[in-house]
């Protein structure tokens, strides 16, 4: 299984590498799985509940949040900054969500883990990482700021844990 988390971490690096290449004005695409679709369209639905806007996948954000549950995965810890020392709004700008050339910026991170045989049903794992985020302040803040426009999400398994990271931000020129 560690084998398995490493591959990803570093499936994970080179799309980065890859992905840096594109240039900032290219529109980036970007494809979900089928459970990084159903958490944006839960964080959607209770935005879409609360009269705000729909989140739409920015492949930047989404690079930038997978980058991150696999490297928690892989290096077993949970938080929003990793342990060589680099925040999250660092990772979201080094994974191409910058600043540069916008007039407004914000960005915003949250992050869940679940283990055991729970983790193992992922369609549960989604609405128990929204009900989380939503019982806790600073994550609901998250996620009805209604500035934020742009979301990434990334979901990965290590070891029966589940490790989500979910970026939003928002720029204007």
């Amino acid at each position: 299984m560690k084998t398995r988390c490493g591959i990803v971490i570093v499936l994970v690096a080179l799309a980065a590498l890859l992905f840096a290449s594109v240039p900032a004005a290219a529109p980036a695409s970007v494809s979900l799985n089928s459970y990084e679709q159903q958490l944006v369209n839960s964080i959607n639905k209770v935005r879409t509940g609360h009269h705000l806007a729909s989140l739409r996948v920015n492949a930047r954000l989404v690079d930038s949040a997978r980058f991150h549950s696999a490297e928690m995965g892989a290096m077993k810890y949970f938080d929003h900054n990793s342990p060589t020392g680099e925040t999250w709004s660092r990772r979201i700008v080094r994974h191409g969500y910058t600043r540069s050339g916008y007039s407004y910026y914000a960005a915003g991170e949250n992050i869940f883990k679940i283990s055991g045989t729970y983790a193992a049903f992922r369609e549960l794992t989604v609405s128990a990482a929204v009900k989380a985020w939503m019982n806790s302040p600073a994550h609901r803040a998250v996620i009805l700021f209604s500035r934020f426009r742009d979301i990434g999400v990334g979901a990965v398994t290590c070891g029966g844990t589940e490790y989500v990271s979910f970026d939003v931000g928002r720029r204007i020129q």
